[in-house]
C-alpha cells in the first residue's frame, strides 16, 4: 500500500484523484489540510511514500523551498511535481531535490499513477505531454543545462537494440518486472541489460540513465515518454 499526500489544489485534477481512489486499492491518498482522525494519517516518523506537489505560479525557487521543508519532515518520501510550465534546467534541479515524477496540469489518471508508482521506486517519470513541449529545446541548451550532471557520454548509439528498448521503458517509469513482462524476458535479463546500459553510458543508476536517454532522444529524434 502506497500512502500518497496530495499537496496540490488545482480543481481540474480533483476528478483524476477521485478516480485513483476508486480504481486503485494499492494507493491510499491523503489530502493536505483534510480533517481526518490522527490515528489514520501517517505520522512524521512513518511518513508518506510519495508527496504530489504543485508548482502553480509560485516559481521554481519557492517550489524547491516547499519541497525542502517537506523533505525535512518526511525524509524518506519521494515527490511528484505537477507543473504548468517546465524547462530542462528546472527538471535537473528538481531531480536533485528528490522529485522523480513530472506531470502537467492536464495529466490523466494513468499518468498520475505512473508518476506516483515510479517515484515510489525512485525511478524517473516524465509525462509525454512535458517532453513534447521540451523537444523544441536546442542541442546547445541541453549541453548547458546538463553540463553539471554526471551523465557519462549519453551516447545511446553504443547501445544494442534490446538495451535501448529496455532503457526507453525505464524512461517511462516502468519497474523491472513490468519491463520483463512487456518484452517477454526474465527480470534477470532486464537487470543484465541495465547493467550493460549503465556501463556503456557511464552512469550510476536508473535515474541518470533515464535522464540521459530522454535528453538525447528529445534533442535528436523528437520522441516522448509516458502514457499519451
Amino acid at each position: 500500500m502506497l500512502d500518497v499526500l496530495i499537496a496540490v489544489e488545482q480543481p481540474s485534477l480533483h476528478r483524476e484523484f477521485q478516480a485513483i481512489s476508486q480504481e486503485r486499492e494499492d494507493v491510499r491518498l491523503w489530502y493536505k489540510g483534510a480533517r481526518v482522525p490522527d490515528f489514520r494519517r501517517p505520522s512524521a516518523a512513518a511518513g508518506y511514500d510519495v508527496i504530489v506537489i504543485g508548482s502553480d505560479n509560485s516559481g521554481k525557487q519557492l517550489t524547491l523551498e516547499r519541497i525542502t521543508l517537506l523533505k525535512r519532515r518526511y525524509a524518506d518520501c519521494s515527490f511528484v511535481l505537477m507543473a504548468q510550465d517546465l524547462e530542462w534546467f528546472a527538471i535537473a534541479e528538481y531531480c536533485r531535490a528528490g522529485v522523480y515524477g513530472f506531470v502537467d496540469e492536464h495529466a490523466s489518471c494513468d499518468q498520475i499513477v505512473s508518476a506516483i508508482s515510479a517515484a515510489s521506486r525512485k525511478d524517473l517519470y516524465v509525462a509525454s505531454s512535458i517532453t513534447c513541449k521540451l523537444a523544441s529545446s536546442s542541442v546547445l541548451d541541453f549541453r548547458r543545462i546538463f553540463a553539471n550532471m554526471d551523465l557519462g557520454s549519453t551516447d545511446i548509439s553504443k547501445l544494442s537494440e534490446r538495451e535501448l528498448e529496455t532503457l526507453k521503458l525505464v524512461a517511462k517509469g516502468m519497474s523491472n518486472k513490468a519491463i520483463a513482462q512487456s518484452l517477454f524476458i526474465s527480470e534477470k535479463t532486464v537487470k543484465n541489460h541495465l547493467y550493460n546500459v549503465y556501463k556503456k553510458l557511464g552512469v550510476r543508476d536508473r535515474t541518470q540513465a533515464a535522464i540521459a536517454v530522454i535528453k538525447t532522444l528529445c534533442s535528436h529524434q523528437n520522441e516522448s515518454f509516458g502514457p499519451i
